[in-house]
């Protein structure tokens, strides 16, 4: 059963809920199938929950009460199933014996890395291929093309950013064997080919505490720190290469400041009910570009604070075990890669993407061992 569970999971990030919705959803029922049947069998303790049972408890009421006032129910109900499958997987993680997680964790590199292979060959060869299936259909995709034009990777996502915010999740998981930390560097030359500054200003923040951590020499610490720093620097030079505005990293910054105010209009509209899930929508993007602000335009005051609830508990209990534990390199290096999730969602909207989202779940149920 959990050989089944696991092929799930593997090729879970191969199918992207926007370039293919019918097939996702498809995939996405049978997955959440698999996952009831699995709970069926092992019947799960919930007594690992002790310490987050409330804001759980509360996030799911939450969740009760936005259908309620959903400004259009049966959305609400289709996109319930995103919620549904990751409180669920997280259970799952949460129940695992430790050989068992080690086995998670795997399956979620390999993964990781065939899609960074599969982006890497996009780079050298998937362009072109791309560009005669749209010249040949007559498509004229805006976006697709400009992302072309840049050479920013991104498959097999729908674009650079969400590719981005997939990899820096499982990078951080790399770090736990040293036996197998090479495989960390396809997956550092894809996130660096997808050019997502946002993505890689995150990861390189959360890098810093685990360099500052890991290394008792300050030699290393500068050395880790100027890496990070060259690599920002170099994708800002790229992408301020070009001769087009819309291009550059001040274009991006700018788009999302529109976004988040007109998301803030949606909000005051229904600040405390929220539209509902599967209800949102701007004018120019179907995403806040801050999962916070849509969770809260979604789902209403409660919803919200559910959420930062939920979060403040799991950190909390994450620190306790750090403390306990000492320097824990595994349980450390799962801890940076759920919170540069969080970090990157202020900026991002992978939360609302299971194909990337269905990580951040598992890992807060590796957290809460």
């Amino acid at each position: 059963m959990l050989l089944i569970l696991l092929t799930f999971i593997f090729f879970r990030p191969f199918i992207s809920s926007l370039a293919f919705p019918y097939f996702n959803f498809a995939y996405s029922i049978l997955f959440l199938a698999i996952i009831i049947l699995w709970l069926i069998i092992k019947h799960p303790s919930i007594e690992k929950l002790k310490n987050v049972k409330l804001p759980l408890c509360l996030f799911i009421l939450a969740l009760a009460i936005q259908f309620l006032f959903s400004s259009n129910k049966l959305f609400s109900l289709i996109e319930s199933y995103k919620y549904i499958t990751g409180l669920l997987i997280f259970l799952i993680a949460l129940n695992l014996t430790a050989q068992e997680k080690d086995s998670l964790i795997r399956t979620m590199v390999l993964s990781a890395i065939a899609v960074s292979i599969l982006a890497i060959y996009q780079y050298f060869f998937g362009f072109t291929h791309i560009l005669e299936y749209l010249n040949k259909g007559n498509t004229g995709n805006l976006f697709l093309l400009d992302t072309i034009g840049q050479k920013r990777v991104f498959l097999p996502f729908a674009s650079p950013n969400m590719l981005a915010g997939y990899l820096i999740m499982v990078i951080p998981l790399c770090l736990i064997d040293k036996k197998r930390r090479i495989y960390i560097l396809p997956l550092c030359i894809g996130l660096v080919l997808t050019k997502s500054l946002g993505a890689i200003i995150s990861l390189f923040m959360v890098l810093i505490i685990y360099g500052v951590l890991r290394f008792k020499s300050n030699k290393k610490i500068v050395a880790f720190a100027a890496i990070g720093v060259l690599t920002i620097l170099l994708i800002v030079f790229l992408r301020n290469c070009s001769q087009r505005w819309h291009f550059t990293p001040g274009f991006s910054v700018m788009m999302r400041w529109g976004y988040w105010q007109d998301t803030w209009a949606v909000i005051k509209n229904n600040i405390f009910t929220g539209v509902g899930i599967g209800n949102f929508d701007l004018p120019d993007s179907r995403f806040a570009h801050n999962s916070y602000l849509q969770i809260w335009a979604e789902m209403g005051i409660p919803g919200i604070l559910a959420f930062i609830y939920l979060i403040l508990g799991i950190s909390r209990s994450a620190i306790r075990k750090l403390t306990r534990l000492g320097l824990d390199y595994k349980y450390m290096a799962i801890f940076l890669a759920w919170s540069v999730f969080l970090l990157h969602n202020s900026v991002d909207f992978t939360f609302f993407l299971p194909e990337v989202s269905f990580v951040w779940w598992l890992l807060c149920g590796l957290l809460l061992i």
